[in-house]
């Protein structure tokens, strides 16, 4: 069994595979839309997660990374607007 969904920029794929002549167990993968041109998303961004608390802890770690950087840049754009050196 394969599924891939995309809402919005992000995306994953499930891989399900236990019919199959080399069967798998079944995974999800984290994906992001490579640029503004893809109609899903195509770009991996986590491992093989196996469980939901691999899930839950990938996605956690992924919004206090973005979390960082959002406010980051934030500051970063304002510091560059007012015409003081980063």
């Amino acid at each position: 069994m394969q599924i891939e969904e995309t809402k919005g920029r992000f995306g994953y794929h499930l891989s399900a595979r236990k019919d199959e002549p080399h069967p798998t167990e079944a995974f999800v993968q984290i994906y992001v839309k490579s640029s503004a041109l893809s109609h899903a998303a195509d770009l991996p961004i986590s491992q093989h997660l196996t469980t939901a608390a691999e899930i839950d802890r990938f996605v956690d770690d992924a919004i206090a990374a973005l979390k960082i950087v959002h406010e980051s840049a934030k500051g970063a754009l304002a510091t560059a607007q007012s015409g003081r050196t980063i």
